[in-house]
């Protein structure tokens, strides 16, 4: 039997003084100066200007004696995408595989971190992003004199501490793809830009033993060793891979994504509000929707006409002409509690409150309710509506009876020694405004499943719908459920390979004019 094929290496070097430098040239300079860095480096990601950053010394320690290098090839048009650097003790199959499930390319799904974290230090990982070498940190630049056409190459060295000043001499003589390896160390030329680093480190952390070379072309579900065909990870379509995060246990309660758009130096979103401005988590037998009626409330769609006149261009609605996705099965109870936790959590807090002590008749009690309502466009202004007049759309399947009853006993529960008595409009009224508030919800949750190819609509989907919209935020968030969950584990990390700039282009996406402008108009032609 034929052994099998192994990658081809395409050169080799020796590490001899127990540490390496890397990065661009202005990189590799200042790293051979410093004092030699001992173990796997404990640095964290930290704001620099609107992105994340490290602090670096370019200096690892390494395994010594004879490294490997290994040229990526992307399959289909035979083009050299990454470079893989293994000591030669190395199996550089295990080893690749390994370093892309802790901490594979940002840019692809189920890579693990994309920063270094604890789940990247447990298991010897180094990591290194675009925004930690290369032309995005100058320092020295000026010292080595490399010019700026030569840095902002996607290229980087790979050298011997001992040998690290002498080879960034020589090197700068030379165009990036026209430096040459040798013994002491190996220059890495890609024709791309934005450079991904990943250092494997020995079981014992005291060693890098391998390295890891990528840009954003590098499509590892395209990309194989050079003498080899099978990819390092298999493509999936996008639905395939949806359904098998659910088969795995993926956690899809968006409660990271939340946290990590609201929180910290970069967050794109306002943060939660305090812990104790926040109502709940609330007995089930309080909750006032079956899954049968938040199920109607998902496929109901205000009825809508192509609006004109604004700017001068027509609108047609376009989440009419959308399909309309389903509840995920395993989600589905957590759906269901999530929207029972955030509309209690708004009827006690923005309901009662404001109802005061006393009877109320329903004019009054919407007003009182519906501050805003003389804006037109605002939510404010459509949920009035809503509360005043009899239902003229309604909402096949949606049992107003059953749930007007269920906010009828969740309020007087909660009233207290209140004299305030919820006459039967009152009720109606708002079993009308919470039934409107929550096909908007569910909308922007349909429409953020697709965004984010998710097929099924999922906690994550409603979180990020309510977090999305300025007016839905103002009413439904304070519920510690919706920031907290209930306790429940998170097996793993939604945002591990999602990037920042996916969560700001989404949240830019939601929030913006247009995305407001076809709301807007969805709202006017609704009533």
């Amino acid at each position: 039997m034929a052994p099998s094929p192994s990658p081809k290496i395409h050169s080799t070097l020796t590490i001899s003084s127990g540490n390496l430098c890397f990065g661009s040239l202005h990189n590799i300079y200042p790293g051979a100066s410093v004092p030699q860095v001992r173990g796997l480096p404990n640095v964290r990601y930290h704001a620099g200007g609107t992105v994340k950053v490290q602090s670096i010394e370019y200096n690892l320690p390494a395994r010594n004696g004879t490294w490997n290098a290994f040229q990526l090839i992307e399959t289909e048009w035979n083009k050299v995408v990454g470079w893989f650097l293994a000591h030669s003790d190395v199996d550089p199959e295990k080893e690749i595989d390994k370093i892309l499930r802790v901490a594979g390319s940002p840019y692809e799904i189920d890579s693990g971190s994309s920063m270094n974290d604890d789940k990247t230090a447990a298991e010897g990982v180094f990591v290194v992003n675009r925004y930690d070498w290369g032309y995005h940190n100058r320092r020295s630049a000026e010292e080595v004199g490399e010019s700026d056409e030569f840095a902002d190459t996607g290229s980087l060295g790979f050298v011997d501490l001992a040998e690290a000043k002498t080879k960034v001499l020589q090197w700068k003589e030379h165009h990036p793809r026209e430096r040459e390896s040798s013994k002491g160390g190996a220059w890495l030329y890609l024709d791309a830009e934005y450079m991904f680093g990943r250092f494997g480190f020995d079981d014992e952390h005291t060693a890098a033993r391998s390295f890891l070379f990528f840009s954003t072309d590098t499509d590892f579900t395209r990309t194989a060793f050079a003498g080899l065909e099978k990819t390092f990870r298999k493509a999936e379509t996008p639905e395939e891979t949806f359904e098998r995060r659910l088969t795995e246990g993926f956690d899809f309660s968006g409660l990271q994504t939340i946290r990590g758009m609201c929180e910290g130096e970069t967050r794109t979103k306002p943060p939660p509000p305090l812990a104790a401005e926040c109502f709940g988590p609330y007995d089930p037998g309080e909750h006032i929707l079956r899954l049968q009626d938040i199920d109607a409330l998902r496929v109901h769609r205000h009825e809508s006409q192509p609006h004109k006149n604004f700017l001068g261009i027509n609108f047609t609605l376009i989440h009419l002409t959308e399909p309309i996705q389903e509840f995920a099965d395993p989600w589905k109870e957590t759906v269901l509690e999530l929207i029972n936790e955030i509309i209690l959590s708004y009827l006690e807090r923005s309901v009662l409150s404001r109802m005061g002590n006393q009877t109320q008749t329903v004019s009054v009690a919407a007003e009182v309710l519906f501050p805003k309502h003389t804006k037109a466009g605002e939510l404010d202004a459509f949920l009035h509506r809503c509360f005043m007049q009899p239902h003229t759309e309604p909402i096949n399947n949606f049992d107003a009876t059953y749930v007007g009853g269920r906010i009828r006993a969740f309020l007087t529960s909660r009233a207290g020694n209140s004299t305030t008595i919820f006459d039967d409009e009152c009720i109606a009224g708002l079993c009308r405004a919470i039934a409107f508030i929550l096909t908007e919800a569910l909308e922007l949750a349909n429409k953020n499943s697709r965004d984010w190819q998710h097929y099924k609509i999922v906690p994550w989907n409603v979180r990020l719908a309510v977090l999305c919209d300025d007016e839905l935020r103002e009413l439904l968030e304070f519920s510690k459920v919706y920031w907290e969950g209930r306790d429940r584990s998170l097996p793993l990390d939604e945002t591990s390979s999602e990037s920042r700039e996916d969560h700001e282009a989404l949240s830019s996406a939601s929030g913006g004019l247009f995305a407001r402008l076809l709301r807007w108009m969805g709202r006017g032609a609704a009533r």
